[in-house]
Parts: structure tokens; C-alpha cells; sequence
């Protein structure tokens, strides 16, 4: 199937989960910069309690500090080479830097540090940064390290305090405590970081349906502008090449038949100018201002397909349709398909075959055209469905066949969605939703 038949840049990336990792401002460049935040911080302390005459055990700490610079430096060097910033890589900074700070508390306090509580910061990062399960799994570790904090606390400081069970309670409800802010913090943070994404992916959407409605009016400004300002000329144009054509015949041959042909083919494609301009007022308008009607799915194939030529018509396998009625655009939705049809018997014009089937169900109804064509590659894919688009030789199409189809789904709540690679042919699927179903279809 070629190229103008895509409509997405992925047949299944559309659907994936969002992250807030994939907006610019959240993500390994965010993290870099608090990192580098983070070592001046800890610089700063350090002079800080120096000037204040504080004893610091600067051997564990200040080799830390140099370790995350360091590493620091080598995730810039990565970035900059171009190279992508994987959800393990930003798992593994935010664990070596849980690493870091633990070693860092266990020489300056322990668990009774009161820095000990940005445990959670690291948690929350990760939230931002990172999916659930990555979170969760830097959740555990930082819990971990807690705990081991704990533990070497405890069997240095037990002496001290005697062997009253009032300290050991102290100790394991300090530990307890922070397993349940940082069990909260995971899920509350994730479950918010979840829902900014939902929310960016939907004004994406939405801004995205925004600009194709806009192209759409557009379009159909300018097809029926197009009409009206080329209908004159054109008609002048057919006056003046008839009365050509009777004065040519009037010559002597041979320069009557030659002449007479020319003519002929002036007629002939100002027909076809005339054509192209009124189906693309007609099908523009269609799909603005078609009413909806009950119409069999079946009816809807047999529409798309009896425009084929026989030949054509021969090279398709067609599937039996449901015994299913939708309340749709009647003409939209078999131009729709047939654009899906057509696009798909161009990609196989060596003889190949083209698979054309409807379902319906609990999942809505869902045309499917399949060809053991070429396929496309990831560019072409990218850009197919734009308007005026189009990989067919200059003459053959106006690119915007899958434009139409696609603001056509999109209006009635459903979507065209392409699966495609080269060498391996194309699927084109043109869903909507259950709603257009009749209501016995849906219940009975």
C-alpha cells in the first residue's frame, strides 16, 4: 500500500502510555541539572560547617560529592553525542545517587541525621523521571539503605542506652514511619505524575484535531472558491475550443484530423479539470455537511467497492459482513473506504492482493484493508494523511483522500490507524466507535 493510505506515525506508538519523561522540561536533562545543583549544595555545607568550626568526616564525603560530579559529566557527554536517554539510565543515576547519600549520612549521623528525610526527595524525583515499576524498585532500595543505616546505628548506639526496649521501639518505629511516607509518596506522586501526562497527551490531541478541523475548513473554503473562480474561465475555454473544433473540421486533410485531435483533447481535459474540481467540493462538502443515516455495513463495502473497474474489483478478497446497520454518513463513509481500497490495489499494481473486511461488536465496527504491497518506511509514514501529500506520480491523486478519511473518523469519535513496514505490506484500519451501532445490533 503507498504512501498516502498512513495516518499515523506508528500503528501502536499512538497508544502508549504517556510519561511525563517525555515532555522536554521532565527527564534526564532535569535530572542533570538538580544533580549539579545538588554538589554545590553539598560544597556549600561543607565550607559552611568548616567556617563554623563543625568536624566533618570530609574522606567519605567529599569523594561523594566528586563521584557525582563526575558522573555527571559523563551523562552531558552522552547527551550531547545524541544518543537516548533511557528510563534504566535515569534508574541507575537516581540509585547511585540514593547510594551516595546514604553513604554521606552514615558519616555525619546516621538515620538521626535530619537530612535523612530527601530519601523522599529521591523518591519523588523518580516519580517525575521514571515509570511505576522503575519508582517502586527505587522505593525499595531507598527503604534498603535506610534500614541498613539503622542497623549499623543500632549496634553501635545500643550500648549506650542500655537494654530498655524503649530505644529498640524508637529505632523500629522510625523505620516503620518512613516505609509508609515512602509507600505514599511513591503511590500518590506516581498517580499525580500519571495524570499530568494524561492531561498533556489530551491537548495534544485535541490541539492536533484543532489544526486538522481548521486545514478541513480550509480545504473546503478553498474547493468551493476554486470552483466558483475556475468555472467561467473553463466554460469559456469549452465555447472557444467547440468552435475550434468545427472550424478545423472545415480544413483539408490531413491538418483537419490532427487539428481535430488537439481540439478533442482540449475538450477532454477541461472534463477533467471540471471533475477534479467538483469532486473535491463534493467530497469536502460531504464530509462537513453529510446527515447521518441508517445504512447496512454491507451497503457501505458494496458503495466503495462498485466504483472499481472489473479488473480491479477481480483482485479483491472480501470478507462477508456482519448483519449489522450503523447510523453514518452514507457517502462519507464509502468514500472513506474506498480511498483505503484504491490506495491499497496502487501499492499492489503488480498483481498483488488486497484484503478488504468489516467487524462489529462490543468494540465498535472497524473496516480493515490489508496489501502484500511494498509497505513504507518510517519517514513516509510520518507525513502520510497530511494534506496534499502524496508519494503517487504528479497527476495520479491530490494527497488528500486520507486527510478526509481521517477528519472524517476523527468527527464521528473513532480513528484511522496504519500498521506498515517496508517490505511487509500495510494495514489500514478506519474505526469508529460503538455508539454508531443500531441499538438492536449492540443488545441483540
Amino acid at each position: 500500500m503507498n504512501a498516502p493510505r498512513g495516518t499515523a506515525h506508528s500503528a501502536r506508538s499512538e497508544h502508549a502510555p504517556a510519561t511525563v519523561a517525555d515532555r522536554p522540561e521532565v527527564g534526564l536533562p532535569f535530572l542533570v541539572r538538580l544533580r549539579w545543583g545538588a554538589a554545590a549544595l553539598e560544597l556549600a555545607a561543607i565550607a559552611v560547617a568548616e567556617a563554623a568550626g563543625v568536624s566533618l568526616p570530609l574522606m567519605p564525603i567529599l569523594p561523594c560529592v566528586a563521584l557525582t560530579l563526575i558522573t555527571n559529566a559523563l551523562v552531558v557527554r552522552r547527551m550531547r553525542r545524541g544518543l537516548v536517554a533511557s528510563p534504566a539510565l535515569c534508574g541507575l543515576v537516581l540509585s547511585l545517587d540514593v547510594l551516595l547519600f546514604t553513604v554521606v549520612l552514615g558519616a555525619s549521623g546516621g538515620p538521626w541525621n535530619p537530612f535523612s528525610i530527601i530519601y523522599l526527595v529521591y523518591i519523588a524525583l523518580a516519580a517525575l523521571v521514571l515509570s511505576a515499576t522503575w519508582t517502586w524498585v527505587l522505593a525499595g532500595f531507598a527503604i534498603a539503605c535506610y534500614a541498613a543505616l539503622f542497623v549499623v546505628s543500632t549496634s553501635q548506639e545500643h550500648a549506650g542506652h542500655g537494654e530498655g526496649s524503649d530505644y529498640l521501639v524508637h529505632v523500629q518505629g522510625m523505620w516503620v514511619a518512613f516505609v509508609i511516607a515512602a509507600a505514599l509518596t511513591t503511590y500518590f506522586v506516581s498517580k499525580l505524575a500519571a495524570a499530568i501526562a494524561r492531561r498533556d497527551q489530551q491537548i495534544v490531541a485535541v490541539r492536533e484535531q484543532a489544526a486538522r478541523s481548521a486545514r478541513l475548513a480550509s480545504l473546503t473554503t478553498l474547493a468551493a472558491g476554486a470552483a466558483h473562480e475556475l468555472g467561467t474561465p473553463l466554460a469559456t475555454i469549452a465555447v472557444v475550443a467547440g468552435e475550434l473544433e468545427r472550424a478545423v473540421a472545415r480544413l483539408p486533410e490531413p491538418h483537419a484530423r490532427a487539428l481535430g485531435d488537439d481540439a478533442r483533447l482540449i475538450h477532454d481535459e477541461l472534463a477533467r479539470c471540471r471533475g477534479i474540481l467538483d469532486r473535491m467540493s463534493r467530497d469536502a462538502g460531504e464530509l462537513v455537511g453529510e446527515a447521518p443515516a441508517r445504512v447496512p455495513l454491507a451497503t457501505i463495502v458494496r458503495d466503495a467497492v462498485d466504483t472499481l473497474t472489473a479488473h480491479d474489483a477481480a483482485r479483491l478478497e472480501l470478507s462477508p459482513s456482519p448483519q449489522h446497520s450503523a447510523t453514518v454518513p452514507r457517502r462519507a463513509l464509502a468514500q472513506a473506504v474506498m480511498t483505503l481500497v484504491r490506495n491499497a490495489l496502487d501499492a499492489t499494481a503488480g498483481g498483488g492482493r488486497v484484503a478488504v473486511s468489516v467487524e462489529a461488536g462490543d468494540h465498535g465496527v472497524r473496516f480493515t484493508v490489508r496489501d502484500d504491497g511494498p509497505g513504507m518506511t518510517p519517514e513516509v509514514l510520518a507525513h502520510a494523511g497530511e494534506p496534499f501529500f502524496s508519494t503517487k506520480p504528479t497527476g495520479s491523486g491530490m494527497g488528500l483522500g486520507l486527510f478526509l478519511a481521517r477528519a472524517l473518523a476523527e468527527r464521528m469519535g473513532g480513528r484511522l490507524v496504519l500498521e506498515s513496514a517496508p517490505g511487509a505490506g500495510a494495514t489500514a484500519s478506519l474505526e469508529l466507535p460503538r455508539s454508531v451501532l443500531a441499538s438492536e445490533d449492540v443488545h441483540g
